[in-house]
């Protein structure tokens, strides 16, 4: 039970850490740009009434990047690693992107709004196609590969089961963080950024 414990602790905390690190990609890259960003635990926030664009397409590369680079480097770590608890981290990491690829497959659009298609202008892809969608997905068959290849793990009903109530745990906290970290700041930061979003954008 002790190690149970453990493991959650260690997955729950690299899962948040991960979330707040999403987060301060997205500061730094309106923060270059001499734009004021705040960034929460789960939230950024603009602080100004007009963005243009072209520049809130980097605020979204921004946490991309960081979340897309947090999870491959955990990934290296991870195959090279002994740690007691590395598993724990590398599904706490791949938590967000895996949350993502669900999202994906199940209404066609990994994040909501328009931040992914925005990332993807900055790369000077096509905004409406699923690059980030693809790269995530990619990420998360990986680590899974990675996982299955050190552990070998037996086909077994508990250990399908563990891993259901893992993923489902891990939405829960996601979603528990993202509604008290609404409730928290966003009065503080009231929406008034106002950014004139391609009309041909897919919103979901």
């Amino acid at each position: 039970m002790k190690t149970d414990r453990r493991f959650i602790l260690a997955f729950a905390g690299a899962a948040l850490g991960g979330v707040c690190l999403h987060e301060i990609g997205h500061a730094v890259a309106g923060w270059i740009q001499g734009i004021p960003v705040f960034p929460t635990p789960a939230k950024e926030y603009v602080l100004l009434d007009r963005v243009e664009w072209s520049r809130m397409t980097w605020i979204a590369l921004g946490g991309v990047v960081t979340t897309a680079l947090l999870a491959a480097g955990t990934l290296v770590w991870y195959v090279r690693t002994r740690h007691a608890r590395a598993d724990a981290v590398l599904a706490g990491i791949l938590l967000p992107p895996f949350v993502y690829s669900v999202r994906y497959l199940i209404v066609g659009r990994g994040h909501d709004a328009v931040e992914w298609q925005a990332a993807q202008s900055a790369l000077g892809l096509a905004p409406a196609g699923h690059a980030i969608d693809a790269l995530f997905l990619l990420l998360v068959l990986v680590a899974t590969t990675a996982w299955i290849v050190r552990r070998r793990p037996k086909l077994r009903f508990s250990a399908a089961g563990k891993g259901v109530g893992l993923a489902v745990g891990g939405i829960a906290l996601l979603v528990v963080l993202q509604v008290v970290n609404n409730a928290l700041f966003d009065p503080l930061f009231p929406e008034t950024v106002t950014v004139h979003v391609p009309e041909h954008l897919d919103p979901r």
